[in-house]
């Protein structure tokens, strides 16, 4: 079977396509990945034919770090700005290669993928990794968060997404569907991500909603196996040590990350760090994808990272702060450990909403809103949320959704596509 994995987006989007085409490599399948340029190197040493699809994602990132610190629904028009600028890039760079695939997968903000498989006469699937993207009266939209209101309103925020989707990106896709041949959709959102899903994502979240439009198809997370669990530096090996965790009255240790989400004030993030080490005795190990740290002086207690294996990192520490990506809440639920979630973008949002419903964190808080008396507070309580997460751990597999993905996929590589 030959396989087209293309996520677009962050590491949060591709990393777990990367965990999918592994699983389909040990079963003798041919894996293309097609996803943003900085993402090459880490296709090719597993072994995928890669190609390059618009920008670096970090560049876009850090280019728009606004974006990531507003309220989704303020934030909105300038994001759909954004995808309006790269889908005709997207749509080039995908058709720069002739493609050869039995199934194809999308993931992210993926939309020429759909073109691909139309043009190829192959499944197209989208890969969800929330079931707050899963289109639902059960809930508002990851885009526009509005909690609380009856089911006739969260269609009412479903319908009006898809409307503007079609009004905003629909419209492009459709045009750049022409050039080449291939029909139009009325329903594009529809046709792209709820004709044929996969909700990757763990049970514990939540089921799959009854009401979905499309075939749906739900496994867990896409985490690395176990036996895949990246080693840490020697240097975060000696902090980790230096804290004793084996030792009477060791300070406790913080996780203080955000993924790939930038900082628009990383000075206030060091600041939070460094208040947690000095005023309220914990060590912090302080992440960022960005390098934002480099050349600034810390103290002794608080450690900078770049991107970092959650699964070898995460049990050892006391208190996980975090964005609420999907992947992160996923290896942090693995992990046992308390969690503070600090969401910044759309299904962020919803995570941070869940974790807090579980009982394995305290309920999330705005970015603008974060202090280190809120971290040290929540460090306090973690004790509060240690069954309930132990208990969630040992529920969960830690291998993750591949397997039963993969099965999926094979499964659906022997049929015709579903038209939308």
């Amino acid at each position: 079977m030959k396989v087209l994995l293309a996520p677009l987006g962050s590491r949060g989007d591709v990393q777990p396509q990367l965990v999918l085409g592994e699983e389909l490599l040990r079963r003798g399948h041919t894996v293309t990945v097609a996803a943003p340029p900085n993402f090459r190197i880490a296709a090719q040493t597993r072994g995928f034919r890669f190609v390059p699809v618009g920008e670096d994602m970090n560049a876009i990132l850090l280019g728009n770090r606004d974006m990531t610190e507003q309220h989704p629904v303020k934030a909105l028009p300038a994001q759909i700005g954004l995808i309006r600028k790269h889908v005709a890039w997207q749509v080039k760079d995908m058709f720069a290669t002739a493609h050869d695939a039995d199934v194809v997968v999308a993931a992210g903000l993926s939309f020429a993928t759909k073109m691909v498989a139309d043009q190829l006469g192959v499944p197209h699937v989208f890969c969800c990794y929330t079931l707050s993207g899963m289109k639902s009266a059960a809930h508002p939209p990851a885009v526009t968060p509005i909690w609380g209101l009856p089911r006739l309103g969260n269609r009412a925020l479903w319908a009006a997404i898809e409307t503007t989707f079609q009004l905003t990106i629909g419209g492009l896709l459709n045009d750049l569907r022409r050039e080449r041949g291939l029909p139009t959709y009325r329903a594009s959102w529809q046709a792209i991500h709820a004709t044929e899903t996969l909700l990757a994502q763990d049970a514990v979240m939540g089921e799959l909603p009854g009401d979905s439009p499309g075939n749906n198809v739900h496994v867990p997370a896409l985490v690395p196996r176990e036996q895949d669990a990246a080693p840490l530096s020697d240097l975060l090996e000696r902090f980790l040590r230096g804290a004793g965790e084996s030792s009477s009255g060791a300070a406790p240790l913080v996780y203080l990350g955000f993924g790939s989400m930038p900082t628009v004030d990383r000075s206030q993030v060091v600041r939070i760090a460094v208040e947690l080490f000095e005023k309220h005795g914990a060590r912090v190990i302080l992440h960022s994808s960005h390098a934002e740290d480099a050349g600034v002086e810390l103290p002794p207690g608080v450690f900078s990272v770049g991107d970092v294996d959650h699964q070898s990192l995460f049990p050892r520490v006391d208190l996980i702060v975090h964005h609420g990506g999907a992947g992160t809440t996923a290896a942090a639920l693995r992990s046992g450990v308390a969690q503070l979630i600090v969401p910044h973008i759309v299904d962020q949002f919803f995570h941070g909403r869940r974790i807090a419903e579980l009982g394995v964190g305290t309920a999330s808080i705005p970015k603008p809103q974060l202090t280190s008396a809120a971290i040290a507070q929540a460090l306090k309580d973690r004790f509060k949320y240690w069954a309930k997460a132990q208990t969630i751990r040992a529920q969960l597999k830690t291998e993750g959704g591949a397997k039963p993905a993969a099965d999926h996929l094979e499964t659906l590589a022997t049929r015709p596509p579903q038209n939308a």
